[in-house]
């Protein structure tokens, strides 16, 4: 839901401040035109972008008229005080633009991911509503903010914001150019364009940012000078005139604050919290008992339904994540698995509501399904049992899994031949014997131990004739 709302923001937020700064030099609104004008374009502009075929042509001709639109309306603005109905025109060539790069980012075919009418879609198609009623109300307030402004510093602002919305537009173009081969591929061209996209989201901050600026400017211009006209009135008359010109100063100035900030929650809501990419739990980290296995209680938290997640690190440092959830809560039915996909690798699963996620590729497990092998289910550890109301897992089943698993840690290990203590990370020499992998502080002591592991090593020697 948050990404369509924070999509519609970040188009279309930047021309609603600049053309609320160019309708505040104008004497008349046309609210109703604007209004019906606002709402054809921005459906002509999404419609275009699914009729034309998408090309870089397309693009670069959409991005390059776009920008010259905007071009066009602050500098005729600047020079002359430009007809109601002229404003209105230049401010719908510009949404229809915006919506067709609104279109080309919303991804407006995957509002439901089913073909009839569900809670998904009601509430992805209400974000846009809300998206494009913020944006109108930001329209409004930087119309009532900036209109105590002169000419001049409206003038400097509209321009302010062109330039900014110059930077992304410049960034496209560019790229689109080089796409076509129109400009050669320049090491200084490219990491301007790299700059200018990957940065486009703090536009909208920046937007915000003045708009609130325009608010205190008008809060020190209009409200303050009212309350001291309203402190030094003689007469009971002149008073409630003053209160009242107050009173409609104050409701313009919450109106602001309450469009302000519900914009910048649903900008800050996207950034850091809806847009962060799903992540594993913390795993609980176990270590195998003195029977070779692993013990994991079956407590009531274990039955609820949920992924518990557990890490054994092995001699060599490699980690071994599995999880354990009981597949119909509380019926102790559990699925015993892998962190790690046969098709995905070890980027392991998340649970999201009653949902387990393949964090590489986004497919959805379903859970009773877990503990069975196929397709993008974790992979199924083949030997579990329960005695004494605990899982047991053996350390040769969890070895058997180190084939699944990349992630490394550092441990720390005795040199087998001289005891002396080394980092597994900075060991130069290692040798796998017997299931348990031995690090090495020199040389010497690699091939001491190579030529007789069973002098060294902390296993029982084999008797080949079986006394």
């Amino acid at each position: 839901m948050s990404f369509y709302l924070s999509h519609v923001l970040l188009v279309f937020l930047l021309p609603a401040l600049l053309f609320g700064v160019l309708w505040a030099g104008q004497t008349t609104s046309l609210y109703k035109h604007q209004i019906w004008w606002f709402l054809l374009a921005a459906f002509a502009g999404t419609t275009l972008f699914y009729l034309l075929p998408f090309s870089q042509v397309n693009v670069l001709v959409i991005n390059s008229v776009y920008l010259g639109v905007l071009v066009f309306s602050v500098l005729t603005s600047v020079i002359w005080r430009l007809p109601a109905i002229v404003l209105v025109i230049l401010q719908s060539l510009t949404v229809f633009l915006c919506g067709f790069l609104w279109a080309k980012e919303a991804k407006l075919t995957m509002l439901s991911t089913t073909n009839v009418i569900n809670t998904e879609l009601i509430l992805n198609s209400c974000s846009i509503v809300l998206g494009f009623l913020l944006i109108a109300l930001t329209k409004i307030s930087a119309t009532i903010n900036t209109s105590t402004l002169n000419h001049k510093a409206r003038a400097a602002l509209s321009v302010l914001l062109l330039l900014l919305a110059g930077l992304p537009l410049s960034g496209e173009i560019i790229l689109a150019c080089m796409k076509l081969g129109i400009l050669g591929l320049d090491k200084g061209l490219l990491s301007y364009v790299s700059k200018v996209t990957n940065f486009s989201w703090l536009l909208s901050y920046v937007v915000l940012a003045l708009a609130s600026l325009c608010l205190i400017k008008f809060f020190t211009t209009q409200v303050r000078p009212l309350k001291r006209q309203v402190q030094l009135a003689q007469s009971a008359i002149e008073r409630r005139k003053h209160q009242a010109a107050l009173n409609a100063a104050q409701r313009k100035v919450r109106f602001n604050i309450a469009t302000i900030a519900t914009v910048l929650v649903a900008l800050l809501f996207w950034d850091l919290v809806a847009s962060q990419p799903i992540r594993r739990s913390e795993a609980q980290r176990i270590e195998i008992a003195a029977d070779q296995a692993v013990h994991i209680p079956i407590t009531e938290q274990l039955v609820d339904g949920k992924l518990h997640r557990f890490e054994w690190i092995a001699s060599d440092g490699k980690v071994v994540r599995f999880f354990i959830i009981d597949r119909f809560a509380g019926e102790q039915k559990f699925g015993v698995v892998f962190d790690s996909c046969m098709l995905c690798g070890d980027a392991g699963y998340a649970q999201v509501g009653d949902q387990v996620v393949c964090l590489a590729c986004g497919v959805h497990i379903f859970i009773p399904s877990i503990g069975k092998p196929g397709g993008c289910n974790p992979i199924p550890i083949p030997k579990w049992d329960i005695a004494n109301q605990e899982i047991l897992i053996t350390k040769a089943t969890l070895e058997s899994g180190l084939k699944y698993f990349s992630d490394v840690v550092e441990v720390m290990a005795t040199d087998p031949v001289n005891g002396k203590q080394i980092s597994n990370m900075d060991a130069e020499h290692s040798y796998l014997f017997s299931g348990k992998t031995y690090f090495f502080t020199s040389e010497q002591s690699y091939d001491a131990f190579r030529d007789d592991p069973w002098k060294y090593a902390d296993v029982e020697p084999l008797n080949p004739l079986g006394e």
